[in-house]
């Protein structure tokens, strides 16, 4: 093209050599200049601070039939836009636990079962972890935690006014993750994955029809948490949700056989189950559904700790 328009301009205006010769080169200057300009800029955006930071601990990963909601960066640790916030409410929910509640600077569209991360600032370090998300607004949003660390203590121990940081959205929320044909859901939660099973049961009760039940193991009584949302969702919705607590210094575990047995007199071919804390419950009742012959989109899952741990042959 560029030849045909040298021939053209030369045909038209009956240019001489050494005119069209300088013509020519006045197109290829132009040409370079503006790669040239072009490169400078795309070097200088290269050099650029990243808009994302590297959340340096992997995050809990699920399970279940829809793709997670990760967003992982080349294969290496996820990464998410730092969102400042402020706490707002501080409550010991239990035993060395507290639900904590943040106000966010930005709009927010979360959902119980959501995993964000968490900064908390202590002697001039932001400490973070990843947290599952209890319940959600458009300004605030609840975690669970377990006291139990460094971290969480420092979290435990921040009064309302501080300011922190959050980012990040992954993992599928338990609602979403629900079958499409269940009637009923039994959710299996251990420790402070009792949280995002609350809020969770928020939402059904509010925007679905499912019909709910409830295992949440815990060593020992006072352990158990978030009584006062337990006993408003059980007066609000009777007919609907049931929740029933596992305590393993007395009761023994809860795959024990009171507790499966308790659950095979309501579960049917249209149940889900939710599955959600300690890596051992989980691995062993997903292995256990599984060769029940429980059809994979009907299991989805969240590991806290002890992703590793085999399942137990003989409990399973």
């Amino acid at each position: 093209r560029f030849n045909e328009l040298v021939r053209h301009i030369a045909d038209q205006e009956r240019l001489t050599a050494n005119s069209l010769l300088v013509w020519s080169a006045r197109i290829v200057f132009r040409t370079m200049f503006h790669l040239i300009a072009a490169c400078t800029v795309l070097r200088a955006n290269a050099l650029q601070s990243p808009l994302h930071v590297s959340f340096t601990s992997a995050l809990r990963a699920g399970g279940g039939r829809r793709p997670s909601s990760a967003l992982l960066a080349g294969g290496g640790p996820p990464q998410y836009d730092k969102i400042d916030a402020t706490l707002v409410a501080n409550e010991v929910v239990g035993r060395a636990t507290n639900l904590l509640r943040l106000e966010s600077d930005a709009p927010l569209d979360y959902k119980a079962g959501h995993v964000l991360a968490l900064e908390v600032e202590k002697d001039d370090e932001w400490l973070r972890g990843p947290y599952t998300v209890t319940r959600a607004t458009e300004k605030t949003f609840d975690v669970v935690i377990r006291v139990c660390g460094n971290k969480s203590e420092v979290m435990a121990a921040s009064p309302v006014g501080s300011r922190w940081r959050f980012g990040g959205k992954f993992h599928v929320p338990i609602l979403e993750g629900i079958a499409d044909h269940a009637t009923r859901v039994v959710c299996l939660a251990t420790g402070t994955g009792f949280g995002p099973v609350l809020g969770f049961a928020e939402e059904a009760m509010a925007h679905s029809d499912l019909k709910l039940t409830v295992l949440a193991g815990f060593r020992e009584a006072e352990d158990v948490c978030c009584k006062d949302a337990v006993q408003r969702l059980c007066v609000l919705h009777p007919e609907r949700f049931e929740c029933a607590y596992v305590i393993s210094s007395t009761d023994g575990r809860i795959s024990s056989d009171t507790a499966l047995a308790s659950i095979a007199d309501i579960a049917d071919t249209d149940t889900h189950f939710h599955l959600i804390g300690n890596g051992a419950m989980v691995n062993e009742w997903k292995e256990g559904l599984a060769k029940a012959g429980v059809p994979e989109e009907f299991v989805t899952t969240e590991t806290y700790f002890n992703h590793k741990a085999e399942a137990d042959a003989e409990v399973v």
